[in-house]
């Protein structure tokens, strides 16, 4: 009996060793895809996967965001923007803020998750129901919000302020009714 609870700890060990491993390599090899494919389950399972975008030598200088328009059948509309971690008090900013940010940038906003594009326009319209609970809503438009951060040498954007030049594109619309 005491054979197993050993078993399941020799493997709880050895798949954090391989997690440790699979995140210091490249994504694009199909040879560590294939080997990694159980590991890489468990780090998305547990949302502790990190990808090399964060990292040298070419971090990602994309800042992105996005945001949902709901139109009511009164004719009215209501803009709901997904949180970002700039405007999250430091607690909200540490529990799920990365969450977030990470979600939308590696995987909403890329045209090959469309398959998320639905259920992300039913969430913003859950957000916006919960103070528009009176209205019929008619569609849900998903946009964009992009802009590249320039060079440091070349234009310095003090901290908290926002990057001129946003661009903003509606890539999907879910009609309600």
């Amino acid at each position: 009996m005491k054979l197993i609870p050993k078993f399941f700890i020799s493997a709880f060990i050895f798949l954090n060793l391989m997690a440790m491993v699979r995140i210091h390599l490249p994504l694009d090899r199909t040879f560590f895809k294939s080997v990694f494919k159980p590991v890489d389950a468990y780090l998305s399972f547990f949302s502790i996967y990190q990808d090399w975008l964060m990292f040298a030598p070419n971090p990602s200088r994309m800042n992105v965001s996005l945001s949902a328009v709901v139109h009511f059948d009164d004719g009215s509309s209501e803009t709901f923007s997904f949180p970002r971690s700039r405007d999250m008090g430091i607690i909200d900013k540490y529990t799920h803020g990365e969450k977030y940010r990470k979600i939308i940038t590696e995987a909403i906003r890329n045209d090959s998750h469309s398959w998320m594009w639905k259920d992300t326009a039913k969430f913003a319209l859950r957000k916006l129901k919960e103070k528009n609970f009176s209205k019929i809503p008619l569609k849900v438009e998903l946009f964009r919000h992009w802009a590249e951060t320039p060079q440091m040498s070349s234009n310095f954007i003090p901290h908290g302020e926002r990057i001129p030049g946003e661009k903003k594109y509606k890539f999907y619309t879910y009609e309600v009714i």
